[in-house]
């Protein structure tokens, strides 16, 4: 068993300071001199007092770390919205040299983006009652890309040029002015963002007969769509 404890640190310097009044009580007693019991109670004055100073360096430490950690991120933001300041004033008054006087990058310029993409996995639907036709489909467009709008153009027979039946900003259509008649009717649909046109879709054939969907690269069919909800 040990006489005193090493560790933890808190543990010993209780031990110490604990013991100071029984060494000096009477050092004769025990083997010591009265300079010794002086000797080790000076020691346990100067360790309490140095792990005392430790304490407060680590307190004053962690709050000066606090403080720079609070004022680096205060000058971020600031210098955050000085730039956009000056970005602000350079674009409003269209002068580039405002950068090279603030000695501040002037921004990249912003690369186009790319045109829409071609409408596919056309889905078809007809209303029971109104017979109006209903168009689904997909579309990937480029990242970033935004206002992208859909138009529909359909051709019955008769009829050698597709004709504009509507615009959408939604990736389905409703149209409600098919009269019923003619035996099949074809449509396809195009991608528009502002002056970009993306490739328009495989045309969709609808045959009121049995039932296929358009394939990639083909010409697509649906037909039976006497079943369709």
């Amino acid at each position: 068993m040990a006489v005193y404890p090493t560790s933890p640190r808190d543990a010993f310097l209780n031990w110490c300071r604990d013991h100071i009044k029984v060494f000096a009580l009477n050092p004769a007693s025990i083997g010591l001199t009265p300079a010794q019991a002086a000797t080790f109670s000076e020691a346990y004055q100067s360790a309490f007092d140095a792990v005392g100073a430790q304490g407060e360096a680590r307190l004053a430490a962690q709050a000066a770390t606090d403080t720079a950690t609070a004022g680096v991120s205060s000058l971020r933001k600031s210098a955050s919205d000085t730039v956009k300041l000056i970005k602000t004033y350079a674009s409003t008054t269209n002068n580039p040299a405002v950068y090279a006087l603030a000695q501040i990058p002037a921004p990249d310029a912003p690369s186009p983006v790319p045109a829409p993409g071609q409408p596919t996995n056309i889905t078809v639907g007809v209303a029971p009652t109104s017979g109006a036709i209903t168009l689904k489909w997909k579309c990937v467009n480029p990242p970033g890309a935004s206002g992208t709008s859909y138009i529909v153009r359909r051709r019955t027979p008769g009829q050698t040029a597709f004709q504009f039946v509507g615009v959408t900003g939604k990736k389905s259509f409703t149209d409600g002015t098919f009269a019923a008649g003619p035996d099949r009717v074809e449509y396809t649909i195009q991608a528009q963002r502002s002056d970009k046109a993306g490739p328009v879709s495989n045309i969709l054939v609808i045959n009121f007969g049995a039932a296929s969907m358009p394939v990639p690269g083909t010409a697509g069919r649906a037909d039976g769509l006497k079943m369709a909800a």
